[in-house]
């Protein structure tokens, strides 16, 4: 466990060393546990107000029914949907980095580059992915206490624009998120021996690339209401 608590310190202050000596290591159960229970209690968190403004938005909702408003409350106030958004919440979070360590893993086959197992991909991602759970953590504790889900720790939370795109944009743009793609890109430099330069636009491509979509389709989403 101590180990484990120095790679997450190192994550920090010394990724390149981190990403040096976990490129053949197979020790992610102890890192996901952690991860985990992180996410966890950010749920504990973050789900009663989200649930709250679910009911809200239905009693605020007149082109419902009286009777279609009744049964849409019932059912946001049932331990099922309780349950149910605690346990997605929970594994939205959590879901992502076998995905990604899933992508990182055949990225050398479109890339080149020096493969790697699986497992001691996604031991360096789970380490990353720490910090990305402690984001989620903070990103939870602010809209508790701003009490609004639409603040976050991202960039609209500093700057804001009329326009709708930019500003779906701008909430899409995660600080933690951030500092993802410079991780990222001093992992996949040491674990597949790229340069810098070319770790930097395959990670950060990538993620424009997914911000752009994701931010239009929200654009698209608001502009159909």
């Amino acid at each position: 466990m101590m180990e484990v608590i120095r790679n997450i310190i190192f994550t920090i202050i010394k990724p390149a060393e981190l990403f040096n000596h976990c490129k053949e290591k197979n020790n992610w159960l102890p890192v996901l546990l952690i991860i985990i229970i992180i996410c966890i209690f950010s749920s504990f968190l973050i789900v009663p107000s989200l649930i709250s403004e679910q009911i809200e938005r239905v009693k605020r909702d007149d082109s419902k029914s009286e009777q279609l408003k009744k049964e849409n409350l019932a059912y946001l106030n049932s331990s099922y949907h309780h349950f149910s958004t605690y346990l997605s919440t929970i594994f939205t979070e959590v879901f992502y980095y076998p995905i990604l360590a899933f992508f990182l893993t055949i990225l050398p086959l479109v890339s080149g580059g020096k493969g790697t197992k699986y497992s001691y991909l996604f031991t360096g991602v789970l380490y990353i992915g720490i910090l990305n759970s402690t984001g989620f953590l903070l990103d939870s504790v602010l809209k508790l206490k701003l009490n609004s889900m639409d603040i976050g720790l991202n960039l609209a939370l500093f700057f804001n624009s009329s326009d709708l795109f930019i500003n779906s944009l701008l909430k899409k743009i995660n600080i933690f998120g951030l500092w993802q793609v410079v991780l990222l890109t001093i992992m996949i430099s040491v674990y597949f021996n790229y340069n810098k330069i070319k770790s930097f636009l395959i990670i950060f491509n990538t993620w424009a690339v997914i911000k752009l979509i994701s931010a239009y389709f929200t654009y698209l989403r608001l502009t159909i209401k």
